[in-house]
């Protein structure tokens, strides 16, 4: 996964106030590679650049984890 969507992970939980180990950061940066490998083949979402899935995807389901 490319240095920009780690940066781009870590200002988003940043902004939503998540404090996160770095085995976590890992692990969602790993779901989100495999989310863009499958995703060519079986066409899981129409959102195809890496950026917009961490900000459409990844961030928009991790903003309701602090109100809960």
């Amino acid at each position: 996964m490319s240095h920009s969507l780690a940066a781009g992970l870590d200002a988003g939980l940043t902004a939503l106030a998540l404090d996160l180990s770095p085995a976590q950061r890992q692990t969602l940066l790993d779901y989100l590679a495999l989310l863009q490998k499958w995703n060519q083949v079986y066409n899981l979402t129409a959102v195809r650049d890496p950026q917009a899935m961490l900000s459409h995807h990844l961030l928009d389901c991790l903003a309701v984890v602090a109100p809960l």
